[in-house]
């Protein structure tokens, strides 16, 4: 962890607000390619590093305005060895970039005025392969090891905790939260759902974490939900035991498949004050919900709504 050892999201009931769309925002905001779909990458261009700081200053600015803490996430998504070997990165070159990412969301902490309380580091971690489709060679063991690497790295820089988002199969989750656990460092699993409200693999959101937990001891510090709509995960959630294990939520902008949103060649917005608005709804049946953000097609104009309207609604 950091040395300033904030409070994480597990350890409190205050509300935590991260960041949106990344890859969608760059591209059809500011006109970007992301070869890969892989926002770091862009840090070796000045002119795509200065829209990445613009990006993240603005949503930290939102949680400085709202008075809550803020989760920087998302950039390092595909910063794994397959995903980086694509790009023709060596492992130290990956590695190189990793601390990067952390860099630039640190310079735009202070450039926020973001108390060290109230910054956290999060290395995110994406799939080893297609987020939109089933790996089904991969298993809880390989998973593990190939997420270890890039677990290791953000060890050695010093984030406060590992969120691993989009994430479709139970075997990749269990590997990477042991592989977390292994490292020392909390672990965050988001999963994906599908329209018919199960994993692309299969199982329903029950079964996931029930599964994860009793694969890993129940490792995981706590799971979110992102890349699918209110409207499709929303009647997914029960009142059981289980659904206390969900703190978080990334939605959509939009309620058309995740898959295709990264492809229409146009921003799906949708309404921000409707998704904040489904977000009051969700949290009023399920108060240990504090983690809020985005995915596809949002920007920091959506978490800000969403942030106003969770704080009003108390």
């Amino acid at each position: 962890m950091t040395q300033s050892s904030p409070q994480l999201p597990h350890q409190t009931k205050e509300i935590f607000l991260t960041d949106g769309g990344t890859e969608t925002w760059l591209m059809y905001k500011r006109g970007f390619e992301l070869p890969e779909f892989s926002a770091f990458h862009l840090l070796n261009n000045q002119q795509s590093t200065a829209a990445l700081k613009e990006y993240y200053t603005a949503f930290a600015d939102v949680a400085m305005q709202l008075g809550t803490p803020f989760i920087f996430d998302s950039l390092t998504y595909r910063a794994s060895r397959d995903w980086g070997a694509l790009l023709g990165y060596s492992s130290e070159g990956l590695a190189d970039m990793n601390h990067k990412c952390f860099d630039l969301y640190r310079e735009c902490a202070t450039k926020a005025s973001l108390t060290a309380q109230n910054t956290i580091i999060s290395g995110c971690i994406g799939p080893k392969g297609d987020a939109y489709q089933t790996n089904k060679t991969l298993n809880a063991q390989s998973a593990e090891a190939y997420h270890a690497e890039q677990i290791e790295t953000f060890k050695n820089a010093g984030v406060d905790i590992i969120t691993a988002l989009t994430l479709n199969t139970t075997d990749e989750a269990i590997g990477i939260a042991r592989a977390s656990a292994k490292a020392g460092i909390p672990s965050v699993i988001a999963f994906t759902i599908e329209k018919n409200r199960k994993l692309r693999s299969g199982e329903t959101l029950k079964q996931a974490i029930e599964a994860v937990d009793a694969a890993t001891a129940d490792a995981p510090a706590y799971y979110m939900i992102n890349c699918s709509h209110p409207v499709d995960f929303g009647p997914a959630l029960t009142s059981e035991p289980w659904a206390n294990r969900i703190r978080g939520l990334r939605a959509n902008a939009s309620s058309l498949d995740h898959g295709t949103l990264c492809q229409l060649g146009h921003l799906e917005e949708g309404d921000p004050d409707e998704l904040a608005q489904q977000y009051v709804d969700i949290r009023s049946s399920h108060p240990k919900m504090n983690v809020f953000g985005g995915c596809c097609g949002t920007d920091y104009a959506h978490v800000e709504k969403i942030g106003q309207a969770l704080l009003a609604a108390g």
